[in-house]
């Protein structure tokens, strides 16, 4: 007895399928549309990287020429050490209060990106059980006329 060879098989495409769902081809080509944005994601999240990245070095060059400005002008204009410290205390409150809002801000996006995933999660949830539950009420309203005629 001479064995079959297997046929290559094509790839899944609404021609080659027996049956077809609307399920299937919204399922099939979500999946296609959130696997390319899933795949976007780690490049775009990389530049944003490198260009947040080059905007805060762009910030330190811009107060690193503040030296130069010291050297050229500050310096002849002869600010005494008190007022220099003093100047130094303000900046240092400044900045503390800053860092303080930026962490601030930062907890306040956490909490809200948790929240969001959170209702997307419940969300899903919610509309898992509507789909079950629908299923189930079709089932049974489309069972019950084919149960009472197969009965007679």
């Amino acid at each position: 007895m001479t064995q079959k060879r297997p046929q290559p098989t094509k790839p899944d495409t609404v021609e080659n399928k027996s049956t077809i769902s609307v399920c299937d081809i919204i399922h099939t080509n979500a999946n296609n549309v959130i696997e390319k944005m899933e795949s976007l994601l780690p490049i775009n999240m990389q530049m944003y990287s490198d260009f947040y990245t080059e905007y805060l070095h762009s910030l330190q060059d811009l107060f690193g020429a503040c030296y130069i400005a010291e050297n050229e002008i500050l310096s002849k204009m002869g600010i005494d050490q008190k007022t220099l410290q003093s100047f130094d205390t303000y900046a240092k409150t400044v900045a503390r209060s800053t860092i303080f809002q930026i962490e601030m801000a930062n907890n306040i996006q956490k909490t809200y990106l948790q929240t969001q995933i959170s209702s997307i999660k419940t969300l899903d949830e919610y509309i898992r059980l509507a789909l079950d539950y629908y299923s189930r009420m079709l089932s049974r309203s489309l069972g019950t006329p084919f149960q009472k005629i197969s009965n007679h």
